[in-house]
């Protein structure tokens, strides 16, 4: 998590600094305390995925620099976040798997139960597909 908030600090500055605004007028524009934006570039805190897009409006960053800083602050872009919004087990499993709290054993394990699923659609997928031939194997 330590390496997560230093990207997003560091991603933060050089959007704020290629944009030659201050910290303090950057947070006066996202509506926040003056300190703010400091304390996030310097990883001594970490933002809400609300304050990300507010902080990406106040700079006027292109969608995939706003993607980047989500992804930084340990959020799913915006498109992403939209379409799993129907399938809320997806993004807690995606969640986890970017969580260096659950120990890489069960990420791994994860991963490998995910990977065994999609196979069984897939092939689920393809026998739907095939006719009916009457017994006879595809």
């Amino acid at each position: 998590m330590a390496q997560r908030k230093m990207e997003f600090g560091v991603q933060l500055k050089v959007l704020r600094e290629a944009r030659r605004v201050s910290q303090s007028k950057l947070a006066e524009r996202a509506d926040f305390d003056h300190s703010y934006v400091s304390r996030l570039e310097s990883g001594a805190r970490m933002p809400t995925r609300d304050a990300v897009e507010r902080l990406a409006s106040a700079l006027q960053v292109s969608h995939p620099e706003e993607d980047g800083l989500l992804a930084a602050a340990g959020f799913l872009p915006r498109d992403v976040s939209s379409l799993l919004s129907e399938e809320p087990i997806v993004g807690e499993v995606l969640g986890l798997l970017q969580d260096d709290a659950v120990p890489a054993e069960y990420r791994d394990n994860m991963r490998q139960v995910l990977r065994l699923l999609a196979e069984q659609a897939r092939m689920a997928v393809r026998s739907e597909r095939v006719p009916n031939l009457g017994g006879v194997a595809a």
